[in-house]
């Protein structure tokens, strides 16, 4: 298991495992490679996207990869690192590969200068939950995740002209 930070030049080396994830979680979508590509070139990997992309290579193969964000302001004047996606492929699941990344993102965030690290997950998944747990987290109860998509961010988006 050898994991690194992504050059932006990889965009395209890593369009099957993004394929893999979004189909993971939207088995109805379809997706090509050339516009999965594009968007990891154009989005992810832009100057301005502040994003951080890792790869876990296993035999010569992407078996998984994370997406992270340092964002400010932050207790203590630090940074609060962010774990956008996390995601390992089918075959290398269960095999200490998410373990490996996880550790690698602490030694990132500390790098980094951040006190906190954080992530979302899906509450009704028990191994993720299980795992996250062995790791040390913390479920944080007292906030809670909002969104505004669809014609409501349109509708906000309006008011503010």
């Amino acid at each position: 298991m050898h994991i690194t930070i992504c050059r932006p030049d990889e965009y395209d080396d890593l369009a099957d495992i993004f394929i893999e994830m979004e189909t993971y979680y939207n088995q109805t979508l379809c997706l090509s490679k050339s516009d999965m590509s594009a968007y990891l070139r154009d989005k992810i990997f832009a100057a301005d996207s502040g994003t951080e992309v890792h790869k876990v290579v296993c035999d010569g193969v992407i078996a998984a990869f994370s997406c992270v964000s340092v964002m400010y302001p932050s207790p203590r004047f630090s940074g609060q690192m962010f774990i956008k996606e996390l995601f390992v492929s089918a075959p290398f699941r269960r095999a200490g590969i998410g373990r490996g990344l996880m550790g690698f993102i602490a030694s990132r965030a500390k790098e980094r200068g951040c006190f906190q690290l954080d992530w979302l997950s899906v509450a009704a998944d028990p191994l993720a939950q299980k795992f996250y747990e062995s790791l040390g987290a913390q479920i944080i109860r007292s906030v809670n995740y909002h969104r505004v998509s669809g014609p409501s961010i349109d509708k906000l988006a309006r008011s503010a002209n």
